[in-house]
């Protein structure tokens, strides 16, 4: 069977007049291959609920959520968020922030709204947000590879949280499992 491949592999190198060999054809296939299983993959997936009581300092605040972080094969966060501001008030941006141990908060990771750095000021009573999650460089992790082979390894010192006027600290607050 492998010879057959690399006889076919021969004559479409051949037949389209390229001079590459045909091992290299066979890699380059073998290659694709490898990049198609890998996408195909499941991607990691983290539901949590936000709360106000969770925060640090801690917000009196109705509202609350639900956020979803996707991490795909390829290294994207895919976050979809949903938030029910029950309090009404303007919410500033979301982010994936990072916790050390004994600390109350942590710098932020990933941006889940845009554009970043943005106050968003969305009063609406309920509030979706799909988006790739944006990585800033932050005190904890120089690259994004770092940050997301820490998230992979250790999900639960990562937390998704959403800001507003009324709580600019964070007014809901989730970690991840």
């Amino acid at each position: 069977m492998r010879h057959w491949r690399t006889f076919l592999a021969a004559l479409v190198a051949v037949g389209c007049g390229d001079a590459t060999p045909p091992s290299a054809i066979s890699g380059n296939v073998a290659l694709k291959l490898a990049k198609v299983q890998s996408e195909l993959a499941p991607p990691l997936v983290f539901n949590t609920q936000m709360r106000s009581e969770l925060e640090v300092p801690t917000c009196v605040s109705e509202s609350k959520g639900h956020a979803q972080i996707k991490i795909l094969q390829d290294g994207t966060i895919e976050a979809a968020a949903t938030i029910n501001n029950l309090g009404g008030e303007s919410i500033r941006f979301g982010h994936i922030h990072h916790l050390a141990a004994g600390q109350g908060s942590g710098p932020i990771i990933w941006w889940l709204t845009t554009p970043v750095g943005v106050d968003l000021n969305i009063t609406d009573r309920q509030f979706d947000v799909r988006q790739d999650g944006i990585f800033v460089v932050n005190p904890h992790f120089a690259t994004a590879d770092l940050a997301l082979a820490d998230l992979r390894s250790d999900p639960g010192s990562f937390y998704v949280n959403f800001h507003s006027d009324l709580c600019p600290g964070g007014f809901a607050r989730g970690f991840l499992p």
